[in-house]
């Protein structure tokens, strides 16, 4: 009989623990994401293959095949997530378009990259109120 009140005293506490861990792991998705795609104002560079590959070395994302840059404020991407179009279970649309840069790596050599501005609309994943994976443009 001792034993119950500690196991169920204990209960709140896993739950607790469970719920910190689920907002962590939320939290580090969603530090990820602004590592790998934003870039707000967007930084300088003579063309945008210099852009890309500065940034992608910059960002130690280097010698992946493609990634984009979303120029926008955390606030303008968190609203994404707010009030873009359900896209799916996670994903939404975002209601307005969005300065970007693809970077594409090019086929030979080092890991250099072709960069392309372009304004898209865009779909992101979203866990808690904000964007943790980019999708792609739409």
């Amino acid at each position: 009989m001792a034993l119950k009140a500690p196991c169920s005293a204990l209960l709140p506490l896993l739950c607790l623990a469970a719920s910190c861990l689920a907002l962590s792991t939320a939290d580090a998705q969603y530090d990820k994401f602004l590592k790998r795609h934003l870039d707000f104002p967007k930084s300088w560079a003579e063309n945008d293959q210099q852009y890309c590959t500065t940034m992608m070395g910059r960002r130690s994302i280097r010698c992946q095949g493609k990634n984009t840059f979303v120029h926008a404020s955390e606030a303008q991407l968190r609203a994404v997530c707010s009030s873009g179009t359900s896209h799916g279970r996670d994903a939404r649309d975002s209601l307005r378009t969005f300065r970007l840069t693809v970077c594409t790596r090019l086929p030979k050599g080092p890991c250099l990259y072709q960069g392309s501005s372009t304004t898209a609309r865009i779909r992101l994943v979203c866990r808690n109120g904000s964007p943790i994976q980019y999708l792609r443009r739409i």
